[in-house]
């Protein structure tokens, strides 16, 4: 699986870690506490009653505040509903779901800016900002098939991005031993190989990569990093739920600005 960097709550990502991550030097940033429990337990029964009233449409085995990326890709009607509603996503998670109060989105947006020397910044196209985060919930039931994050679709292309980087900020997780683990393979290296295996609906076949290379169940408030091009799956939840505040920090040269988008 290659190296993980810890870093304990009192630690603080650094622009150094995050280009060992881009250079594949590292493969997973793992951050206890990044957001405080009792935070993230305070907006859970909000995240649970807009996500009754939200639709995915790649799949009914999660539930989503904010159309994804993913979403986009698959049709027009979606990339223009992934724009339409980018603001008012935001403003959602911003204003009522964390109440006012700093999401872990915006935390980690304000770090990025901070330590990368040419800063982070929101990715836009068509001269509209894009979803800058997502939330997603996965109650009983709820997995993800084996899956990477492409790097190049239609909304992304005009930043020729060298890598993409998946964060996860674990709101909620289910009790040990009852899923929603993320797991890793290292069975496809590039993009094309990918896409003649995938699935029609999305992903891979568990039963077609074999058993994972590395799997962790994060903690409460924890952050986790890595390069959304290795194969990543979630286990299904038995008990309980998993909720995760995401995104993705595309990175382009070293002297660009990060772009969040999500």
């Amino acid at each position: 699986m290659g190296t993980l960097v810890d870093f304990s709550s009192s630690d603080r990502l650094t622009a150094h870690s995050i280009l060992d991550l881009a250079r594949d030097r590292v493969t997973l940033l793992r951050h206890a506490e990044f957001l405080p429990p009792d935070q993230c337990r305070a907006a859970l029964p909000r995240i649970v009653e807009v996500c009754a009233q939200a639709r995915y449409t790649l799949t009914q085995d999660l539930q989503s505040i904010g159309t994804s990326m993913g979403e986009a890709a698959e049709s027009a009607e979606n990339e223009d509903r992934y724009l339409s509603t980018a603001e008012a996503t935001t403003a959602l998670i911003r204003d009522y779901v964390f109440a006012g109060r700093l999401s872990p989105l915006d935390r980690l947006r304000l770090t990025l800016d901070e330590i990368w020397p040419a800063g982070a910044t929101v990715a836009r196209t068509k001269d509209q900002t894009m979803l800058p985060g997502i939330i997603r919930r996965w109650p009983r039931g709820g997995f993800a098939n084996p899956h990477i994050d492409q790097r190049n679709i239609p909304l992304l292309e005009h930043y020729g991005l060298r890598k993409r980087i998946g964060v996860n900020v674990y709101l909620e997780v289910p009790p040990p031993g009852n899923g929603g683990d993320i797991d890793f393979w290292d069975v496809i290296d590039n993009e094309d190989d990918y896409l003649r295996r995938k699935r029609p609906d999305y992903g891979l076949d568990r039963e077609s990569v074999g058993e994972p290379a590395w799997s962790c169940l994060p903690g409460q408030g924890e952050l986790l990093m890595f390069n959304a091009a290795r194969i990543h799956g979630v286990r299904r939840v038995t008990a309980g739920s998993r909720v995760t505040a995401a995104c993705f920090v595309g990175i382009r040269g070293e002297g660009d600005p990060l772009l969040i988008f999500a």
